[in-house]
């Protein structure tokens, strides 16, 4: 029963705690392997991975396939779930993982934060070209919007449906991010 809630923060809760299923399942975060962009210190951008973030390929792959084989999957009334990023490191990333009938499932609201004006920047090149956004940035993230982007709060807004998504799952659900 509710009664004269109010409030951002109290509402979302409520939301949250409407949407809970009673499923255990298991729920794997990993990140995109390492790529082109993050060994350049860049922000954001849409390169693809590194030699090093191939091999990160090869080991989750593996790391689900002996999920796979412990029978750890069957278990689940649904197969497991594989969303990732629309974006060509994670997509890349999820699309090593070779699990039979599955295919990765692409979301826009999964990309990593929008950097705007920023975006391919390093933080070195941010700090010397754009020294008051660094520093607003630096002073606090959480609330810091890149011009022509987004901040971390918009960003938390974004990915509220596929918390649900992933609450309502009566599988294994893996996502790879950005």
């Amino acid at each position: 029963m509710l009664h004269n809630v109010k409030g951002y923060l109290p509402t979302k809760l409520i939301s949250y705690i409407l949407n809970l299923q009673n499923h255990p399942k298991c729920i794997y975060f990993t990140r995109h392997g390492e790529s082109i962009f993050n060994t350049e210190d860049r922000v954001g951008g849409d390169s693809d991975l590194s030699e090093n973030g191939l091999k990160y390929c090869k080991f989750l792959n593996e790391f689900f396939r002996n999920e796979a084989k412990c029978e750890k999957f069957d278990q689940y009334e649904e197969e497991p779930k594989i969303f990732t990023s629309t974006l060509i490191r994670a997509k890349h990333t999820a699309g090593e993982i070779k699990l039979p009938n599955i295919q990765p499932i692409s979301l826009k609201i999964l990309d990593e934060i929008n950097a705007g004006n920023l975006d391919c920047m390093t933080y070195s090149e941010i700090k010397k070209a754009f020294p008051v956004d660094y520093q607003e940035r630096d002073n606090d993230k959480l609330r810091y919007r890149y011009p022509r982007g987004e901040s971390y709060l918009d960003l938390i807004q974004r990915i509220e449906p596929i918390i649900f998504e992933i609450e309502r799952s009566k599988g294994p659900v893996i996502i790879v991010n950005s």
